[in-house]
């Protein structure tokens, strides 16, 4: 699976050094200022997640509109892929679909390239549970449990970086705590850190 991330992510900085060498770049200073970016990393589960969920992929693509040097919002569609523990109790495979928007804050310093920035999300999280066997016992005979989906509201934020790799684009860093309140299937609140890299083409 490592291996398979490593080469996307190479891929991913391949094509944006491509591009930043043959594109013209949107003028510096010209807001507002729309980027696009495919994310991808991992995602730790924590808490009470912990317990039935290993660590695991997450992706997605964000939306980004920079105002100005320090403000910008974004709009997030993601993944994360939650596979249950084999010691764990019965039951299903699992995911967030996460639909978040929110604030940036750009640290900028004309003596430094990289961008430091903290930003926060809220939005909607949508868990899906897959199908799954519970074994016969010998009150209970073999059944099959059905997929389940329920829609959560959740909250997520943290800290991040934009490393230049050209005129037209950005390599992107992000460390994000999430966090879905009480109401899925297996009832309690739900928390899980995610490590992204990504490349923030500038449109």
């Amino acid at each position: 699976m490592f291996k398979k991330i490593f080469t996307f992510l190479f891929l991913m900085l391949g094509m944006a050094l491509f591009i930043s060498n043959v594109s013209e770049a949107q003028q510096k200073g010209s807001y507002p200022m729309f980027t696009l970016s495919p994310v991808f990393g991992v995602q730790f589960p924590v808490g009470g997640l912990n317990d039935s969920y290993n660590t695991s992929w997450n992706g997605g693509l964000e939306l980004g509109m920079r105002v100005n040097r320090e403000t910008g919002f974004f709009l997030k569609g993601g993944y994360y892929n939650m596979p249950r523990k084999d010691d764990a109790s019965v039951g299903p495979d699992a995911g967030y679909v996460e639909i978040t928007a929110g604030p940036r804050y750009v640290f900028t310093s004309p003596k430094v390239k990289a961008q430091f920035f903290m930003e926060a999300g809220l939005g909607a999280y949508i868990w899906m549970a897959q199908e799954f066997t519970v074994p016969a016992t010998t009150e209970v005979p073999e059944y099959v449990s059905p997929s389940t989906t329920a829609v959560l509201f959740g909250v997520n934020g943290g800290p991040g970086v934009f490393i230049p790799l050209g005129k037209v684009a950005d390599f992107v860093i992000k460390l994000k705590v999430h966090y879905t309140f009480s109401g899925d299937p297996e009832g309690g609140e739900r928390a899980w850190v995610a490590g992204l890299f990504g490349v923030d083409f500038k449109l």
